[in-house]
């Protein structure tokens, strides 16, 4: 039962988000089909197509059904987000010992003296 809810959920919110609502659209296509059938027995399902989204369409008045096609339009809309929390929680626990270690104080080791590298420097024995 909860696969069946799951997949019912996934295929609103696709078809909310994403262009899938246009296979809604599908018996409008076949019926706008019809139409043309009887009007000129000769055209075929191919030619249709061809027709209505890749070509001229007939000069035979009906552009507001051809909007009504599948993907003829594009419609704009916002994507919707779902935020589903979870029922689990996670706590996490703090170690109970705290390990406490101080480290030393960085000293270099090599200090120039500032004589030697003078240019006027007292002379060397």
């Amino acid at each position: 039962m909860k696969k069946v809810c799951i997949y019912i959920l996934l295929v609103l919110l696709a078809a909310d988000t994403t262009e899938l609502h246009q296979l809604f659209k599908l018996p409008v296509l076949f019926q706008h089909y019809a139409e043309h059938k009887q009007l000129d027995d000769s055209v075929s399902f191919t030619e249709f197509l061809s027709m209505h989204y890749w070509g001229n369409d007939m000069n035979d008045d009906d552009n507001d059904r051809d909007m009504q096609l599948p993907f003829k339009k594009l419609d704009v809309h916002s994507t919707h987000f779902v935020f589903a929390p979870t029922l689990r929680a996670y706590i996490t626990r703090s170690p109970g010992l705290r390990i406490v270690k101080s480290y030393p104080v960085y000293q270099h080791q090599y200090f120039p003296n500032p004589a030697l590298s003078s240019p006027f420097r007292p002379p060397c024995a």
